[in-house]
């Protein structure tokens, strides 16, 4: 895939245009999320480290419904899967790297549902990060 050329996530017949007033391009490298039974809240921020104790800056949340949230999950997959194609394996460091999901425990040891989860999670893990 070419340099700068984007995926649509939406249908693209729609028009687009980022020429309003309304509209912020803004910078994050940490991200938040927070879920309800509606919608999925992804919260964004920038690490400041110039005070001498790093923190980060929260400066801007999304939301969307599930519907968009999960065609959203596969345009992002697209295109991480290009950019590791034209520019090798994005190396995520390990003190940045996700926990391993936890194997369900106690009274839920034996849940099937929870165990699919764990399998699932894992096998998601497995495709990014081993």
């Amino acid at each position: 895939m070419e340099e700068n050329q984007t995926t649509p996530s939406s249908n693209s017949a729609a028009e687009t245009s980022t020429d309003t007033l309304d509209f912020a391009s803004v910078y994050a490298n940490n991200t938040l999320i927070e879920n309800s039974l509606w919608d999925l809240k992804i919260i964004f921020g920038q690490l400041e480290q110039h005070t001498g104790r790093p923190q980060v800056d929260w400066h801007t949340a999304v939301t969307v419904p599930w519907l968009q949230s999960k065609i959203l999950s596969y345009y992002l997959r697209l295109n991480i899967l290009s950019h590791e194609a034209d520019n090798g394996n994005i190396k995520v460091p390990g003190q940045v790297m996700p926990p391993k999901p936890l194997k369900p425990s106690g009274e839920f040891e034996n849940d099937p549902k929870a165990l699919e989860f764990f399998e699932m999670a894992s096998k998601i893990y497995s495709e990014n990060f081993d």
